[in-house]
């Protein structure tokens, strides 16, 4: 009796291994593309502090109160107050940045296309562009905020 009882046993453990070891042969399983957010780009910090914050999002305020600032903005994209904050060193690491201003690069930096400056968010939608901006179109130069982000991404 106890022969017979080991028989199965052992023909389990042989089919199983002879299923892993086919398993294994197949190779990886592709898992799809990704369906995850745009990783946004590396934008030149640089070009960030000295042109595109005072010509673009300081000049719309768009980091104003019920607009997009931090505290009481609308939407998922919020902008740190950086009025009384001293400019960072453009040449200096992000890194060391006084905190509002590493914020807002990289808010900004998340909603760029760096393969096509026009089509980032930040630009599009304020635009007219894209997904409806609900005080509608801000950007009043359409042609200078193309320029402008146009000449920061051209690099990146």
């Amino acid at each position: 009796m106890l022969r017979g009882e080991v028989r199965p046993v052992a023909t389990f453990i042989a089919g199983t291994t002879i299923a892993c070891v086919a398993l294994m042969s197949c190779g990886t399983v592709d898992p799809g593309p990704d369906v995850g957010p745009p990783a946004g780009c590396n934008a030149p910090p640089a070009f960030f502090v000295t042109d595109v914050w005072p010509k673009y999002f300081q000049q719309y305020q768009c980091g104003q109160s019920d607009c997009h600032d931090a505290a009481t903005g609308h939407g998922f994209f919020r902008l740190q107050p950086v009025a009384g904050v001293t400019a960072p060193d453009p040449n200096a690491p992000v890194s060391t940045w006084p905190d509002a201003w590493q914020a807002n690069f990289r808010a900004v930096q998340q909603n760029l296309s760096c393969s096509s400056p026009g089509s980032s968010a930040v630009l599009a939608i304020p635009s007219g562009r894209g997904t409806p901006h609900p005080p509608g179109d801000v950007v009043t130069d359409k042609p200078g905020g193309d320029a402008l982000f146009n000449m920061w991404l051209s690099g990146s």
